[in-house]
């Protein structure tokens, strides 16, 4: 007998996927080890090292059950029913109502990839629901990754990008802890402190990494665009910002109409002119510069310009994008900034000073910035902000796109222009996320209960936990109870799962195949791909998720939308470009690195002759958008600071929500190992908000806001933002006799059944999980710690 194998894998428990050596003996998973010659591969979470606990636990679903009593009946009657008998099932409802009233009116859910072992299979079944013909799948994008992923495109044609933390000289995380959320990142960012780099923080929380940066920003929750309005004040009114590359490769010189808000156009100058030749105005009083989306200019535009144009309409005032956007600016100089974001004058000018100083700047703005009213507008004033800095798509700062042209087969080609047209909230949002077939949970809700704008009659789940990870948890209960068919695919019976009519055994990624093709934790990891082998056999009879679709694309007749449902004929597509293959990627089990790298200034490259630009309307970065103004909205970020003020003076305080490194989202809190490390949820509040209400460490307090009230134990943090609160979204697991959230009420610790949601930014749908306004109070006759 051998001793234990020792596999090389990648964990996928978390955004960072850290590359890892699974550890088995006798065919049972023992452990995993850190893997350090991988990219991502240096340290592990403890959620990753409780990988044995998740596919081992005692309360994993390992056979597709039925369910047998009435919904909302404290038992449901779970019976065994064989993986035939329910997909058979399952594809007869999914085929009789796309038959009889449209695939539209069968919605489905998709936990995160970012944050769950859906990471595998997350192609697989968005294509699954493309090639059926839904547009409507709940993805929580809204609230997760839409804004610096597609929200981002408004300014820079691309996503975020990935920061060469390593590299910079200055690393800016606002609304970003990589400590507790992205471990591979963490180790970049300390790859640049080590080099040198300074280290602005923008984050009400004293992080480990906002007490070690060169400048924290003790911002208020949900103000965060003020702080970036404010300090792109700074940099323009000094003239403290990147000249040429505004000038070259943003729109920050065309010239804007005052009357429409349009770019000024050859055609509104003469009769035969066109409407895809824009102007600039031309230096030293040279008059007007036309210049076409895909043209640098021969001559140097003017960045700030304020003027009177003649057109074929007579005499029109226009100012430049720059121009116009530094009006915006001026409105939050430090005093007014200090006044909205509580930060101090002197600590906005100096993190203004580190950025101007930097050579290179590298940012990361995620759920922190994400989850507010104005997040769409918060994100666009980020980026015009690191416009600013010429640092996008160059070493040091951050570079999108790959290190390999992958092909994407999720299948945004497969669903229809008519049936993408029909997706819930995108006659409301028409640029948000239902452009791509991801809704909100709240309008299927409504479509469930009204009927409205058509009924949804089915709900196919992969794994989310809708009553705990969003808000509206009592408009959720009642949805789901109207449903008249509900397929819930997930390891365990969570809180949501106990509403559907079938659950189905799924698969860890241990128990499974994964293509991951590339690690984003850094650009050299972007060339890293990587096959991981399914460690163990499946427990029970789960099946993976890519498993699933296929058999019910099998049973719908779908076999030819789904590479004939064969997942290697899949992977290969999406390696097609880069010379891999899958028989090559299990050849080297530690991954292959692809020879290419991710493209510095990539604008610059030559395409027909010309430079490639920004995939944007005007080729350009968009410091000033004309895409939104046509879509209703500004196209610049400005701010009325009365979006940021309480509405009800009983509810002082701002309600945000942060996560720990020992759990993700809902999952977790079963694990015993990591249950240790966080026993039961907790409320940040800073001594003086304590003080003021009586309350001492671990004290059960109660958070209650206008849309109803959690249980949590306070938490005392020094050096917290006076007048924040940070609770944990998530609880559901029964926290035992003697907690307020026992097994008669184990919601009672859901944070995100007390988050209205009657407001939500107008571009994305996002709802205020970061920035509610609330109250605390201590619980009187509840058992304190010993």
């Amino acid at each position: 007998m051998g001793g234990p194998q020792k596999i090389p894998a990648f964990c996928t428990q978390c955004r960072s996927r850290c590359g890892c050596i699974a550890v088995v003996e006798d065919g049972r998973l023992r452990g995993i080890e850190p893997l350090p010659d991988h990219p991502t591969g240096q340290a592990l979470c403890p959620k990753g090292r409780a990988a044995p606990e998740l596919v081992y636990h005692p309360e994993r679903v390992t056979t597709p059950l039925r369910r047998t009593r009435p919904k909302g009946a404290a038992d449901p009657g779970w019976t065994p029913i064989s993986w035939d008998e329910a997909l058979t099932e399952i594809a007869a409802r999914l085929s009789r109502i796309r038959e009889v009233h449209g695939a539209e009116q069968v919605a489905f859910s998709v936990t995160t990839p970012s944050g769950s072992h859906i990471s595998d299979s997350i192609s697989w079944v968005e294509r699954f629901i493309r090639a059926y013909g839904s547009p409507n799948t709940i993805y929580g994008t809204e609230i997760c990754n839409w804004h610096k992923d597609y929200a981002s495109r408004f300014t820079y044609g691309h996503d975020v990008g990935t920061p060469d933390f390593a590299n910079t000289d200055c690393i800016v995380l606002w609304g970003n802890n990589p400590a507790a959320t992205w471990l591979a990142r963490q180790v970049e960012i300390q790859k640049g402190l080590k080099n040198g780099a300074r280290m602005i923080v923008i984050d009400p929380r004293p992080t480990a990494l906002a007490k070690r940066a060169s400048q924290w920003l003790r911002v208020r929750p949900g103000t965060d665009q003020a702080v970036a309005l404010g300090l792109a004040n700074l940099l323009i009114s000094s003239g403290r910002f990147d000249r040429a590359f505004a000038g070259t490769w943003t729109n920050a010189s065309l010239l804007v109409r005052s009357d429409t808000g349009h770019f000024l156009r050859q055609s509104d100058l003469r009769a035969d002119g066109r409407s895809d030749v824009l102007f600039s105005q031309a230096g030293e009083g040279g008059g007007l510069l036309p210049f076409d989306a895909t043209s640098e200019g021969s001559a140097t535009p003017v960045l700030r310009w304020s003027g009177t144009v003649e057109t074929l309409s007579g005499p029109v005032l226009c100012h430049t994008a720059l121009e116009l956007f530094a009006g915006e600016a001026a409105e939050f100089p430090p005093e007014r900034v200090a006044e909205v974001s509580g930060i101090e004058p002197g600590d906005l000018a100096k993190a203004a000073d580190i950025i101007a100083g930097a050579k290179s700047v590298a940012y990361y703005a995620w759920n922190g910035v994400g989850q507010s009213v104005t997040a769409t507008q918060t994100d666009r004033a980020i980026s015009n902000l690191y416009a600013l800095t010429g640092s996008y798509g160059r070493k040091g700062g951050n570079v999108p796109g790959g290190a390999a042209p992958f092909v994407d087969i999720s299948g945004q080609d497969l669903l229809s222009s008519e049936q993408r047209d029909k997706a819930l909230g995108l006659a409301e949002r028409p640029l948000g996320p239902g452009l791509q077939g991801w809704v909100t949970a709240r309008d299927v809700y409504k479509a469930v209960l009204t009927k409205a704008p058509y009924p949804v009659r089915m709900l196919m789940s992969f794994g989310t936990n809708l009553l705990v990870s969003q808000p509206d948890t009592e408009t959720a209960r009642q949805a789901l109870s109207a449903l008249e068919f509900h397929v819930h695919a997930d390891f365990f019976v969570n809180a949501t799962a106990r509403y559907a009519d079938i659950i189905l055994p799924v698969a860890t990624s241990w128990e499974r195949e994964g293509l991951r093709t590339g690690f984003d934790g850094s650009l050299e990891g972007l060339r890293h791909v990587q096959l991981r082998p399914p460690v163990v056999a499946p427990v029970g009879e789960a099946r993976s998720d890519t498993d699933i679709v296929m058999g019910l694309a099998a049973g719908l007749g779908l076999g030819e939308r789904m590479f004939d449902l064969d997942a290697d004929r899949g992977h290969n597509a999406v390696l097609a470009k880069t010379g891999l293959t899958v028989e090559m990627l299990r050849g080297s089990p530690a991954g292959i690195v692809v020879e290419g790298a991710a493209q510095l200034d990539a604008q610059a490259a030559p395409h027909d002759g010309r430079p490639r630009g920004y995939p944007t309307p005007t080729g350009k970065i968009e410091i000033y958008s004309e895409r939104l103004l046509l879509a209703g909205y500004r196209p610049l970020p400005g701010l009325d600071v009365k979006d940021l003020l309480p509405v009800d003076a009983n509810y002082p305080l701002r309600l945000g929500s942060a996560k720990s490194v020992a759990y993700c989202h809902s999952q977790h809190r079963n694990i015993d190992s990591l249950r240790r490390l966080v026993p039961d949820p907790v409320v940040e509040i800073s001594p003086e908000d304590a003080a003021a209400r009586s309350i001492v460490q671990r004290d059960w307090v109660r958070i209650r806001t206008r849309s109803g009230d959690v249980v949590a134990r306070a938490a005392i943090v020094p050096g917290l933002a006076p007048g924040a609160v940070f609770g944990q979204h998530g609880w559901w697991v029964d926290g035992g006799d003697g907690t307020p959230y026992d097994r008669s009420h184990p919601l009672a610790a859901n944070l995100n059944g007390a988050i209205g949601t009657d407001r939500a930014d107008p571009v994305s749908g996002s709802i205020p999980l970061r920035c509610s306004w609330c109250e605390i109070e201590k619980m009187a006759g509840e058992p304190r710690p010993a």
